[in-house]
């Protein structure tokens, strides 16, 4: 018998640890870019564009607002 006991089964503690870690990590990241930025650029888009639709429709209206002129 060996004066030290044999070190059984860090390897697969340290494996599934740093799979674990990872998933978390890339977890947390993926939310922050979606929420912290992505969402961000996307409201802009989407208030300019709704912004062109309607310029576009009040340009199409005409100037007298659609009445009819006498």
């Amino acid at each position: 018998m060996s004066a030290i006991a044999p070190i059984q089964g860090t390897l697969k503690k340290r494996i599934i640890s740093d799979i674990v870690t990872g998933f978390a990590l890339g977890g947390v990241m993926g939310s922050y870019w979606w929420w912290g930025y992505h969402k961000g650029v996307i409201g802009k888009r989407e208030a300019f564009y709704s912004q062109l639709a309607e310029q576009k429709k009040a340009e199409a209206a005409g100037p007298n607002d659609g009445e009819e002129e006498n």
